[in-house]
């Protein structure tokens, strides 16, 4: 017989249904739940995930190539290794480590690593990669490889720089690149940058042609869509879309020109001295050469690595980087005579007979004492001149006569307005418009000008000096060359250019670049040539140049010595730059020269060097004769 088993207690029929109750309200929060993730907030979370496994980047597109005008490259692209850090991808603990580890593997200040990304993340931006450095070494990029599971969040990347295989020859033309930053550009063309798609991780043109034609050689990016896995690492490329590569630019500029007329100059310089030298085609405007000196290695801004060089750069009191060519301003001496002499041809002051007496100075009632009379000196007692001859042997008096007349013998000069007008007309006291991103506008004084600057009053005295290109006159040696070329070509003032074509990745010609006139100048061309006659007399009637005479070649040209302030020497005399500017054949010019020498003289320091510039352009034997000494102003 079985055991009776007891039976429990009832069961509550209340209990049950509240147990059924409870289970239901956990199955429907349990489906809300579901509903709310998979259905009302699927989207974002989708996103997120593939945020976390799906990334976009731009490609940067191959930056246009920059060649001569013989078709050498002078500016190109080299692949080069990029590390960068992204924040997403970095762990949540041991960060620190993370950056100490590629700080001592890649040779940066951890410290560095970390401001970047806490900048990255102030700024909600945690999936672009954030650059470590540049140009990593081969070996460094297989230890990065070979560490990766110890580095998340660390990537490398094949990217490129600048490099440029002639260096410190062609760097205040080419300039060099940088990555896009308020402190390279300017803040108000940082922001229009970001507008037109740049970001702070671009590299763009910071000086120089590289600047200047930024949107003909940026090209335009491409775009690539690509999966990662959870430290970050590439495991395969969804999509692409391929950038446009730059246009090139085929530059005006002859490399192996460009090379002697820097070594010439070089040559020609004192140790403690600095200088240009220009050469261009005074039918068209192109520039064939153009060196400012001291130099620099234009490579130096392309390496991370050569930080130090870039510092030394900057604290050299020589200012290698500072381009003499297009912004030095300079009192231009006697060049500026031609200037006066075309003012004076034009205005009937003078004729080319009209005969001037230089005793070796004149004297001029001071404008405040007229009972004081000033001196303003020749450089020698020349004797009675024509027109022809006082350009020859650069005479002082005689063009004072012409600035500012000589009220004792009842001459009447240009005046300082006329004076004015007519450099204006060749160029001076406006930036020539080469395409450069750096040229100064020069100096062309009257008497507004002189009031609204300085307060005063213009002087006769200022006339005078204005007509021999000292007081207050600047120039560049740009501007010099270019006004030259307006009697070498009989009247066109034309804009210089240093880019002759732009062509496409093929090599096919997009677009070239015309000669373009600024102005036909409002002289005769009959007077051109009269001054154009003088320039050539310098060498056989002159006494400044002749013993730099090249029997082969005929040439027209021009000294000055620009005095300046500063401290003069034991005679009383300020110092000087020297100044030499010229055209060849003179009946036929097919190229202009002109050399700018800091703390020289014309016929003693420039002369030499220029004539040198044109017998290698000839192809003449490189022999010039040593100079005469002659006095140091012309």
């Amino acid at each position: 017989m079985l055991a009776e088993v007891p039976e429990g207690p009832p069961r509550s029929p209340l209990g049950g249904l509240l147990f059924r109750i409870l289970t239901i309200v956990a199955f429907l929060v349990l489906t809300g739940q579901l509903w709310r993730l998979q259905i009302v907030e699927g989207t974002t979370y989708r996103a997120k995930a593939d945020n976390n496994r799906i990334r976009k980047a731009a490609i940067p597109p191959p930056r246009g190539i920059i060649y001569d005008r013989n078709g050498l490259i002078v500016g190109a692209n080299a692949p080069i290794f990029v590390v960068s850090v992204v924040p997403a991808d970095l762990p949540d603990h041991g960060e620190a480590d993370v950056f100490a580890r590629l700080g001592e593997l890649v040779g940066v200040d951890p410290a560095s690593i970390q401001q970047a990304v806490d900048k990255a993340r102030d700024g909600g931006d945690l999936f672009t990669p954030i650059r470590v450095k540049r140009n990593v070494d081969r070996i460094v990029v297989m230890r990065l490889e070979e560490h990766h599971l110890e580095l998340p969040g660390v990537v490398v990347s094949v990217d490129s720089r600048r490099e440029y295989s002639q260096g410190p020859l062609l760097a205040h033309i080419i300039g060099f690149t940088g990555m896009l930053s308020p402190g390279l550009v300017g803040q108000a063309e940082y922001q229009a940058r970001l507008a037109q798609g740049y970001s702070d991780h671009d590299e763009i043109g910071a000086s120089g042609l590289e600047k200047e034609y930024e949107s003909e050689l940026r090209g335009r990016p491409g775009r690539r869509i690509y999966e990662v896995e959870a430290g970050g690492r590439e495991v395969g490329e969804l999509q692409r879309e391929n950038p446009e590569p730059g246009h090139n630019l085929v530059l005006t500029i002859d490399a192996e020109l460009q090379r002697a007329a820097t070594d010439i100059l070089q040559q020609g310089l004192r140790p403690d001295s600095s200088g240009a030298a220009i050469m261009l085609d005074p039918t068209n405007g192109e520039v064939l050469a153009m060196v400012s000196l001291p130099t620099f290695d234009d490579n130096i801004f392309e390496a991370d690595e050569r930080d130090d060089e870039k510092t030394q750069l900057l604290q050299d009191e020589r200012q290698p980087l500072f381009p003499r060519a297009t912004a030095g301003l300079y009192p231009p001496g006697s060049t500026f005579k031609l200037v006066t002499a075309a003012g004076a041809l034009q205005e009937g002051v003078a004729t080319r007979d009209t005969v001037i007496e230089s005793k070796g100075a004149i004297y001029v009632p001071d404008d405040n004492n007229p009972a004081f009379k000033r001196r303003f000196p020749d450089w020698a007692p020349l004797g009675k001149l024509n027109l022809i001859s006082a350009i020859a042997n650069s005479s002082n008096v005689y063009f004072f006569y012409l600035g500012g007349g000589y009220e004792p013998e009842g001459f009447v000069g240009l005046g300082n307005e006329r004076l004015a007008h007519y450099a204006r007309q060749f160029g001076y006291g406006a930036p020539t418009g080469i395409d450069l991103p750096v040229e100064e506008d020069g100096l062309v004084p009257d008497e507004q000008w002189k009031q609204r600057n300085l307060g005063q009053p213009w002087f006769k005295g200022d006339t005078y000096n204005m007509a021999i290109g000292q007081g207050f006159v600047q120039a560049t040696p740009l501007q010099v060359a270019n006004a030259t070329a307006v009697i070498a070509n009989g009247g066109t003032l034309l804009r210089p250019h240093l880019v002759k074509d732009i062509t496409d990745s093929e090599g096919h010609v997009l677009r070239s670049i015309p000669p373009t006139a600024i102005r036909t100048v409002d002289v005769n061309p009959a007077h051109l040539r009269t001054i154009a006659e003088g320039m050539e007399a310098g060498f056989t009637i002159g006494t400044l140049l002749k013993d730099l005479r090249i029997p082969e070649l005929r040439v027209a040209a021009k000294t000055g010595t620009g005095e300046y302030e500063g401290e003069r020497d034991a005679n009383g005399n300020l110092p000087t730059h020297g100044w030499f500017t010229a055209f060849a054949p003179a009946d036929h010019p097919q190229v202009v020269v002109a050399v700018f020498v800091e703390k020289g003289s014309g016929s003693h320091d420039a002369a030499p060097i220029g004539m040198r510039l044109l017998r290698y352009y000839f192809h003449l034997p490189d022999t010039p004769p040593s100079p005469t000494p002659t006095p140091a102003s012309h």
